[in-house]
């Protein structure tokens, strides 16, 4: 009777918990495609020739499909598995945005059950060392479903990748352990099975292999010995993994010098290291307070700092401590120290640390770490609640309900590009990305505007953002951007400027040598205006930048020359007249005035 209360129990906390995962989440159903979707699914090539484009998918770069070549970034990216699954989505629904995000909902939803029985079955399932009343897996996974670091992973549906594979490697690792219990083949099978799949999906199921060791020593009774060998199957697939990968895509070492894909090019080795470890620690810091959030933070929304810096003392001296304490009681097995190493082990491999992953900080990597922060807030919890009833349940009364606000709040900004760059320009004022990303918006809303007044409003907050990215980072190439925004308010000296440097970084750009010389006529035509009204000092103003444009425009060599000689200017006129002789088929001698 008691156990059949107790199943009963579980099942109704598993419902609570599916149909608040779905109540949080069932916004981004009505959501548009936005970000990094255009790579997977939007402008995908491969992705879009459906089931014909997955022969392809499994032999090429995670890339290839929007840029027809191999990744630039650090390692390559061998991901398949995910883009194969949109390329079947394609073939059935095309481009439905609510499909591929009822897609992501009920991943999350299947993780978040595969999560719960999980923890009931072998994290908490000792009585002995977890002696509460609390239902910890309940609560653990509450917190996991609530904690708004996930929006990204849920709302975008680029991360996909990561539900796929944090599903994969919980089939994996009960496949193992009935392994363990029973020693079937099968068993054994599908455990490494799962593994090399979510292998195939996305690197974040790397750390898994050591993983594997550490809850065979913490909660399976296995000395540190056995539980090292453990992991020798699936240290064996990811060699295959590797294999395989090197002979599809090779292994890239990043060569650009783009600072949008490697955020510490200007950095020293000592500042490098020091950022990256302030970093780790800011990472902790977005579990405990995720505010605010952003799609980017890449160059430079987190600035360099050196090792004199208070924050990098800081920082290093918490993952000191916090690093000793796992020591020290690693050998209690303490699941203090378990949620530390756990934590450690699923982040420290995209902390850039062993390979640049082309962001400082990224909130889908805590997609798996931080089950750990949730566990330990679980236990918190359930020590404070044992002395402190009422003040600990309204304590966690009120993070639950604030961080499901967040959830649904943040949930909204990803409806589309528009909402998602504006509000993140906001939260990463100092980041490249967000700033491009919202003048491109403002750009983009500008050109199909009727209203004038607005169409001007658009552009100069369009300019008011790329001018913030010429202040980050004098050398990037927005001039282009630039140049059409003060283009729109017919401000056509500063679009004159702007494009003429677009045009020297790129001069094989057509679109910018199209736009160079109908810049050239606009200002030729102003020139002949104000030579009409006979003010020579614009008209001459005018006819010397449609020159300086396109040097091969007569015309304005012509109206040039004549007006400097209007002004008496001989010398300059004679100039401007020998430079329209260079550019004739049949050159003049310059006329003597009378």
């Amino acid at each position: 009777m008691l156990s059949g209360t107790i199943v009963i129990n579980k099942k109704r906390q598993l419902l609570i918990l599916l149909l608040i995962a779905f109540g949080l989440n069932v916004n981004t159903l009505f959501n548009e495609y936005a970000m990094d979707d255009v790579v997977v699914l939007t402008n995908n090539s491969l992705v879009q020739k459906g089931v014909k484009g997955i022969p392809q998918i499994l032999t090429t770069d995670f890339f290839f499909g929007i840029e027809n070549k191999k990744s630039d970034l650090s390692g390559g990216r061998y991901r398949p598995v995910a883009l194969v699954t949109f390329a079947l989505e394609y073939q059935l629904f095309g481009a439905n945005p609510f499909v591929s995000h009822l897609i992501s909902v009920l991943l999350f939803l299947l993780l978040v059950a595969l999560l719960f029985k999980f923890l009931n079955n072998y994290i908490f399932k000792d009585p002995d060392t977890f002696p509460t009343t609390v239902p910890l897996a309940f609560i653990t996974c509450l917190i996991f479903i609530v904690h708004p670091i996930h929006t990204e992973v849920i709302a975008n549906v680029k991360s996909r990748d990561e539900l796929i594979t944090f599903i994969l490697l919980l089939v994996s690792a009960f496949s193992f352990i009935r392994y363990t219990e029973n020693r079937k083949a099968i068993q054994i099978i599908i455990s490494l099975f799962s593994f090399f799949i979510a292998l195939l999906t996305r690197e974040s199921a790397v750390p898994f292999i050591a993983l594997v060791p550490l809850m065979a020593y913490f909660f399976f009774n296995q000395t540190i010995k056995k539980s090292l060998l453990l992991s020798v199957p699936f240290a064996i697939v990811f060699a295959g993994y590797m294999a395989l990968r090197l002979a599809m895509v090779g292994f890239t070492k990043a060569s650009n010098l783009d600072i949008g894909n490697a955020p510490f090019l200007y950095a020293t080795p000592s500042e490098a290291f020091a950022t990256k470890v302030f970093i780790l620690f800011k990472y902790v810091g977005l579990l405990i307070f995720p505010y605010p959030l952003s799609s980017d933070y890449g160059y430079n929304q987190i600035p360099y700092i050196g090792f004199t810096s208070v924050t990098f003392i800081l920082s290093a001296l918490f993952y000191t401590v916090l690093i000793i304490f796992a020591i020290y009681t690693f050998r209690k097995k303490s699941i203090y120290s378990f949620c530390i190493f756990f934590f450690l082990i699923t982040i420290i491999l995209f902390a850039n640390f062993i390979i640049e992953i082309g962001a400082p900080l990224a909130e889908r990597l805590l997609f798996q770490p931080s089950l750990a922060f949730c566990i330990l807030l679980a236990l918190l919890y359930s020590k404070a609640a044992k002395q402190f009833s009422l003040p600990a349940k309204i304590i966690m009364l009120m993070v639950l309900l604030l961080f499901s606000a967040k959830t649904i709040l943040r949930n909204k900004d990803w409806k589309n590009n528009e909402t998602l760059y504006f509000t993140d320009v906001l939260a990463s004022p100092n980041s490249i990305r967000p700033n491009l990303y919202a003048a491109n918006q403002y750009i983009k809303k500008a050109l199909s505007e009727p209203n004038e007044e607005l169409k001007k409003e658009y552009y100069s907050k369009a300019i008011l953002y790329d001018e913030r990215i010429a202040s980050i980072h004098p050398d990037f190439r927005l001039h282009a951007d630039l140049g059409l925004a003060y283009f729109g308010i017919k401000d056509y000296f500063n679009a004159a400027s702007h494009w003429l440097l677009a045009y020297q970084m790129s001069p094989d750009d057509t679109d910018t040598r199209q736009r160079v010389m109908m810049l050239s006529e606009i200002l030729f035509n102003e020139g002949n205006n104000f030579s009409k009204t006979g003010n020579a000092t614009e008209a001459i103003r005018n006819y010397k930048k449609a020159v300086e444009l396109n040097e091969n425009n007569v015309d304005a060599w012509y109206n040039l020359s004549r007006t400097y000689a209007f002004i008496k200017d001989e010398a300059n006129a004679r100039e401007a007249w020998y430079q329209m002789q260079k550019h004739t088929t049949n050159p003049q001698p310059y006329p003597e005035q009378k």
